[in-house]
């Protein structure tokens, strides 16, 4: 897996909204605001691999980082 990947929001978002998990339920879950996951979802932030926050994410939806995280080249280059 590169290591410059960042997160894939509307994967995320599907992912989460599958699981029929509220979006302020799994902000708890991962411990950030509900704001922030927003944020996450909708590619306004991107955070990378190194982010607790996405590692938590990648786990509560039982998913590998590599099935959240897009390469920074693709996600720039959209």
């Amino acid at each position: 897996m590169a290591r410059s990947r960042v997160t894939n929001g509307p994967v995320i978002r599907e992912l989460r909204e599958r699981a029929g998990v509220l979006q302020a339920d799994m902000a708890k879950r991962i411990g950030v605001s509900a704001s922030y996951l927003c944020r996450i979802e909708s590619d306004v932030e991107r955070p990378g691999l190194t982010s607790p926050a996405v590692r938590r994410l990648a786990g509560e939806l039982g998913k590998g980082l590599d099935e959240i995280t897009v390469s920074l080249a693709d996600a720039t280059a959209s």
